[in-house]
């Protein structure tokens, strides 16, 4: 059946050597650290593939005999002891004397530093006797625009209500994949941003990735490095089609599809590329299950997009409800119909996201009436970091 789907695969990624660009990166990284006699280096956690121990290996040289700290910034994820082990031991092996502490959103030692809103940053950032640098990779994100060092270090390590406050922005039409300007999420990050570094000069390697691949990388402050990557992440992560699809297959891949919270970025990503009355067959296999489940109360009690918007009105944006609002305009208001292919979540789960069950892609489009010798249908590989639009 699914001989005439339409695969969106990534773009072939040529931006030069990529080896090369790394170690430019590195080196002009390392050149603004040599006068520094101790260095905070933020990376991201977990639930990002970000290739952070490329870019150790390279700074190791320019780090030894310095006091080093590695700050995993988790933003308001937890993790268990496992999971903090299996993170930590390969960056251990390339700097075995550094320090590793795990962010905590909700740590009472957290410090002001000011902006508009004020917002609290996690100490290490704004240690005075420590340079700071962060490792972040660009990718397309469903509501922040796109991901990358400046967010590594605000969202990443800051308080939960900064945070909060700052995701409410997700709600906004304005909040799409790769939108930058006049994003209120990003320019919120910004803000923050500029905050951060009233205090703390704030370093920055961003990396280019497909999948575990290097193809590119920049250095700078987060927003240099951010600038710089940012034409290629779009050639890499934005896909157009010519009119809207009758179903979208969108696969969730690797850490992305570990848990619905995380996979749930395939669908946001690709959402307006789906005609009113379409169809989405999410392919993740979710061994964690939902994941962070906060949103799902907001479903679980709303079954509607207008209730959902209602509830959120009365009691204002908690963390994680824009997930539920957006699935809810979705599946209610646009009629979009969901199928989920995943061992990994419940029917319970299913039925409080308003998802069927399908066993496989072909059983979900059968289900759905769409019949790819006859309908539009694409499948985007990646989906979770692949942005797919309407031309026009």
């Amino acid at each position: 059946m699914t001989a005439r789907v339409q695969h969106l695969r990534p773009r072939p990624a040529d931006f030069g050597n990529a080896d090369a660009l790394l170690e430019r990166a590195a080196a002009a990284c390392a050149r603004r650290l040599a006068p520094a006699r101790a260095v905070t280096v933020a990376v991201n956690d977990p639930q990002r593939a970000t290739r952070s121990d490329a870019v150790l290996s390279r700074l190791a040289p320019a780090l030894a005999g310095k006091a080093v700290r590695l700050l995993v910034a988790c933003g308001t994820h937890r993790f268990g002891p496992a999971a903090r082990r299996a993170f930590a031991q390969p960056l251990a092996r390339i700097l075995p004397a550094a320090e590793i502490a795990w962010h905590d959103c909700l740590a009472d030692d957290l410090v002001p530093v000011g902006g508009d809103p004020a917002w609290r940053v996690h100490p290490w950032l704004v240690d005075d006797s420590a340079a700071v640098v962060a490792i972040g990779s660009v990718e397309v994100h469903y509501f922040a625009g796109l991901t990358g060092t400046h967010k590594t270090v605000t969202v990443g390590c800051g308080d939960r209500p900064s945070i909060e406050a700052n995701h409410a922005g997700a709600l906004s039409a304005d909040s799409r994949p790769a939108r930058l300007a006049g994003n209120p999420v990003h320019e919120g990050i910004a803000a923050m941003l500029v905050a951060l570094q009233t205090r703390q000069q704030v370093l920055a390697v961003n990396l280019l990735q497909v999948g575990e691949r290097i193809v590119s990388a920049a250095a700078g402050t987060p927003l240099e490095a951010l600038e710089a990557l940012a034409p290629q992440a779009r050639a890499i992560g934005c896909r157009r089609i010519p009119s809207p699809a009758d179903a979208l297959i969108l696969d969730a891949e690797g850490v992305l599809g570990e848990s619905f919270y995380q996979a749930d970025k395939a669908i946001k990503n690709s959402e307006w590329a789906i005609r009113d009355g379409g169809c989405a067959v999410l392919v993740a296999p979710c061994p964690d299950g939902i994941g962070e489940d906060h949103f799902m109360d907001l479903l679980a009690r709303c079954p509607t997009y207008e209730a959902a918007a209602e509830a959120v009105a009365r009691q204002g944006y908690r963390l994680g409800d824009h997930k539920a609002v957006k699935l809810r305009y979705l599946t209610d208001r646009r009629g979009v119909r969901v199928f989920a292919v995943s061992d990994g979540l419940s029917d319970k789960d299913l039925r409080v996201l308003g998802f069927a069950r399908a066993a496989d892609v072909e059983q979900g489009l059968a289900a759905a009436g769409v019949d790819p010798a006859r309908d539009t249908v694409y499948r985007v590989p990646d989906a979770a970091n692949v942005s797919v639009t309407v031309a026009g």
